[in-house]
């Protein structure tokens, strides 16, 4: 394992990857666990995985990146309450840097994926670039100028709880109406379909491969996307015109607020599905935007670019990031 070491966690809805990796963002050893077994105690469970698997590592390594899902409070280091995970206000770094006796960063995941595009993947020509996960939840980082958003509480991108259906038609896990990802996350896909379909489309599901999932309320992302790609004209039409016309509204937004050169997606429902994501975003996404149309393609760095991220933040801590923690130190 050549070059300096760093840990790095992704802390997802679904799952946690920790994983050893060096400072260009090679991944030497990943594990990978279902969110739900560590819930009860996160740190813990995270403490124990570390210390049973990477003890003789540990000596070596520079510090530990954490990339979790939002919202965050990184003045204490916390975790808060996270709309699609099944706990709520960790306080991790404390507790990581006590254990370990190293440097600890904690980050939104999908801000970590967007510094380890800028570091090491198609991001590292641009100034100004977006990352977008759809996924279990959406989520958003941005670079803008060269410069790392973080916020107040380091919560500058949280773009999957912009509104774009002012109806308020489906409620947000969150609890605010017609936000991004009470729509077109995978945690929430199967709700807004059903009611589309029994709004829009009850006659044409009796036709449909679909229709079987959606008379017992079984209809799942997987699922839609799969009759999709055999060329189900109603999974097509929900993909393209309906998920598509959403997704398209909703990385409008973020170019017309970012203004990046480039937007790269990744998550599962993105990684999963390429030309069913992307294809209706293009056919979409010149009626919403204002700014000139940006670069749109996949992430090249897989699943694996939030773990990346969480690496990245310890290889090249972002300028903005150590600012907004001296500034907390000298408050």
């Amino acid at each position: 394992m050549a070059g300096k070491l760093i840990l790095g966690i992704d802390i997802g809805a679904t799952k946690i990857r920790i994983g050893l990796g060096d400072v260009e963002g090679n991944i030497y050893v990943k594990r990978v666990h279902k969110t739900a077994d560590a819930a009860t105690d996160i740190v813990g469970f995270i403490i124990n995985d570390i210390k049973s698997n990477f003890s003789r590592e540990l000596k070596e390594i520079l510090g530990i990146g954490i990339a979790s899902i939002g919202p965050l409070d990184l003045r204490k280091g916390v975790i808060l309450s996270p709309p699609n995970a099944p706990f709520k206000n960790v306080k991790i770094v404390d507790y990581l840097k006590e254990e370990f006796n190293v440097d600890v960063f904690l980050i939104n995941d999908a801000v970590a994926a967007v510094w380890a595009e800028k570091l090491y993947g198609a991001g590292r020509n641009f100034r100004n670039l977006v990352y977008v996960t759809l996924s279990t939840g959406i989520g958003v980082g941005a670079i803008v100028d060269g410069n790392l958003l973080i916020g107040k509480d380091g919560n500058a991108h949280e773009a999957g709880h912009i509104v774009i259906d002012s109806s308020g038609m489906m409620r947000c896990r969150c609890g605010g109406y017609g936000h991004w990802e009470a729509y077109c996350s995978g945690i929430n896909i199967p709700f807004f379909i059903k009611r589309v379909i029994d709004e829009k489309y009850k006659e044409e599901v009796k036709r449909s491969s679909l229709y079987d999932d959606y008379s017992k309320g079984l209809i799942t992302p997987e699922r839609l996307y799969e009759l999709a790609r055999q060329g189900d004209e109603l999974a097509l039409k929900l993909t393209e015109d309906e998920l598509g016309r959403l997704n398209a509204a909703g990385i409008a937004s973020v170019i017309n607020c970012y203004d990046p050169e480039i937007v790269l997606l990744g998550g599962s429902i993105a990684l999963n599905n390429k030309d069913l994501v992307l294809k209706p975003i293009a056919k979409h996404i010149d009626k919403y935007i204002t700014n000139r149309r940006p670069i749109i393609e996949l992430t090249s760095l897989g699943e694996d670019v939030v773990l990346k991220g969480a690496l990245a933040v310890i290889a090249n801590t972002p300028r903005t990031l150590i600012e907004y923690l001296q500034a907390i130190l000298s408050s």
